[in-house]
């Protein structure tokens, strides 16, 4: 489906499709999970709720990760969606850096929630969940998970990514 560049389109290519996905705002979230596969963290931008009743979300996590692994031997995840000033935390659950897994988690201040994820001690706001279900679309998992335990707190700015970048939005 190749169209000319004058009304803005461009051929359905990965590429064309991940810069397409830049474009749209995104919360800035760190996914954790503890249990018998071991701490794992990571940053994380696919996140959203898919009821109330039963209290539930979704996370994408990519399959080749050590994350996504983690998640699936633990049956837990937190996600902590981070603030405005959090971007260095991001960066290290990103992999920028290249820190060991605990370096990035003794970076800052975290606490247990009812699953044992660690629940970042600042974020605006943490999801603790058990795995309900999961769908494998593409190079991903959409993975939902019924929520268990929840903190929230006066966040301030949220942390954004768009366009590759990092913004906020003061709320």
């Amino acid at each position: 489906m190749a169209k000319g560049d004058t009304d803005g389109s461009r051929e359905l290519t990965s590429q064309a499709f991940r810069e397409a996905m830049s474009r749209v705002p995104a919360a800035v979230h760190i996914v954790t999970t503890d249990g018998v596969a071991g701490r794992f963290g990571a940053t994380v931008s696919a996140f959203c709720s898919v009821s109330d009743d039963p209290p539930s979300v979704l996370i994408c996590l990519n399959r080749s990760t050590r994350i996504h692994a983690a998640v699936l031997r633990n049956r837990v995840f937190c996600v902590n969606t981070l603030c405005e000033g959090q971007e260095a935390v991001s960066d290290a659950f990103a992999g920028r850096g290249n820190m060991a897994m605990e370096d990035r988690f003794s970076s800052s201040s975290w606490t247990p929630l009812a699953t044992g994820c660690s629940a970042l001690d600042n974020a605006a706001l943490s999801v603790d969940c058990e795995i309900f279900s999961i769908t494998e679309m593409g190079t991903h998992s959409v993975i939902i998970g019924k929520v268990a335990d929840l903190r929230m707190r006066d966040p301030g700015g949220s942390l954004l990514y768009f366009q590759r970048a990092y913004t906020s939005l003061a709320t």
